[in-house]
């Protein structure tokens, strides 16, 4: 894997650090489970409205055959909180993804203590919501 990007949106705490996850493929129904970086990637980006690039290349970590994930964590200091009024006024811990409806189905995944992962299946005009996250990798053929 070379790099993974986050499209952060210009509302939130575009600024906050966040920790950088991969999962493998390899739950249930093809969720995510196995973590595939052994140590904190903590990054923060310099501004929202734009693509935050992260450079992977020093971990040499190889693409799974079952497919990843790329995952973004907040890091909330005791200091930080969020409110939300009915979804009418909600202030997030930090950064929030720009979405995007290009896709049928859903792409996006969604972890809560107590819950675990589900698939984010919110619709808008037939299309999914899906965050905007993207993985650069090197393809080698056998």
């Amino acid at each position: 894997m070379r790099s993974v990007s986050f499209y952060i949106g210009e509302n939130g705490f575009p600024r906050e650090p966040f920790r950088v996850r991969l999962y493998k493929a390899d739950g249930n129904y093809s969720a995510p489970n196995s973590d595939m970086l052994g140590e904190s990637v903590i990054v923060s980006a310099a501004r929202g409205g734009e693509w935050f690039t992260v450079d992977l290349t020093s971990y040499n970590i190889p693409a799974p055959e079952e497919g990843f994930y790329v995952a973004m964590e907040w890091i909330v200091s005791g200091d930080k909180f969020y409110t939300t009024n009915f979804m009418d006024n909600y202030t997030p811990y930090g950064q929030i993804l720009r979405p995007t409806f290009e896709f049928k189905d859903s792409r996006t995944w969604s972890y809560a203590i107590g819950r675990g992962w589900n698939l984010v299946t919110l619709a808008n005009g037939g299309s999914r919501f899906n965050a905007m996250m993207r993985a650069e990798v090197d393809a080698y053929v056998k």
